[in-house]
């Protein structure tokens, strides 16, 4: 799905940016889901779990924006790192021969950058948001249940405490995206990542109380969404068959 360049790539990044942080750090998205199901997916398929391309953060403002751990984040991101702002995401361009950051100003071929990007979400965008930041993020209203709620484990990686959704509340978060996706490859790993968290995370799906978190339209739009092809693309990736894929989707979707 990615090259493996790509993903090793972001990990690496991902340890970077983890170090520059102050914990706990809340970590969303595809290396969300990689900690909650590698152990047993490795075990089982003799191979780690996909890798993503990008590094997702969550974040909480609080009554302070200015000095909130996302204002600590942009900080340390850009000066830190060497990140620069792109709309409401942070990134640089990394030469795939060399693995090395491509400076300002260096001309390089198209075909071998590799942007790596770090996404800022935030829980609720406040009015002042753009004036204080200069930029508006991506917003995700279920971090509420992990900030709020406390619906969250605590992982130790790399040496610090990662803050991650529990298996159920990522779930929803995949779900309730999954609509929105315009790209296939971004599609087709949100359906490894379904999948994966379902079978691979200890969760039961009938169980997981999504309604909670999704509403039944979101529920039944995904279900539709997710095509006999893609269950053949997502299911080459993962290992399996994609039968056993659609009948997870539907056990999952339906509860």
């Amino acid at each position: 799905m990615y090259k493996e360049f790509e993903t090793r790539t972001s990990y690496q990044y991902l340890q970077k940016v983890i170090d520059s942080l102050n914990e706990p750090i809340s970590l969303l998205g595809g290396w969300a889901v990689f900690f909650h199901v590698n152990g047993r997916f490795e075990k089982a398929q003799g191979r780690p779990y996909l890798g993503s391309r990008d590094i997702d953060l969550g974040f909480t403002l609080g009554k302070d924006p200015t000095g909130s751990a996302l204002a600590q984040a942009i900080k340390a991101l850009k000066e830190k790192l060497g990140f620069k702002p792109l709309s409401f995401r942070l990134m640089k361009d990394i030469h795939t021969e060399t693995g090395e950051e491509i400076k300002k100003g260096e001309m390089v071929p198209a075909h071998f950058i590799f942007p790596m990007y770090v996404d800022l979400i935030v829980d609720v965008i406040p009015k002042n948001f753009k004036e204080t930041f200069g930029f508006n993020p991506i917003d995700e209203p279920l971090l509420k249940f992990v900030f709020e709620k406390g619906e969250h484990t605590f992982l130790k990686e790399f040496g610090k405490k990662l803050l991650v959704p529990k298996p159920e509340l990522l779930l929803a978060m995949k779900i309730n995206s999954l609509p929105n996706r315009d790209r296939e490859h971004k599609r087709i790993k949100d359906i490894c990542d379904i999948f994966a968290l379902a079978w691979y995370s200890g969760l039961n799906p009938e169980n997981a109380g999504l309604h909670r978190y999704v509403s039944n339209k979101c529920l039944k739009d995904s279900s539709v969404l997710i095509s006999k092809e893609d269950c053949l693309k997502a299911g080459a990736q993962l290992g399996h068959d994609a039968q056993e894929l659609r009948r997870a989707f539907d056990a999952i979707l339906s509860h």
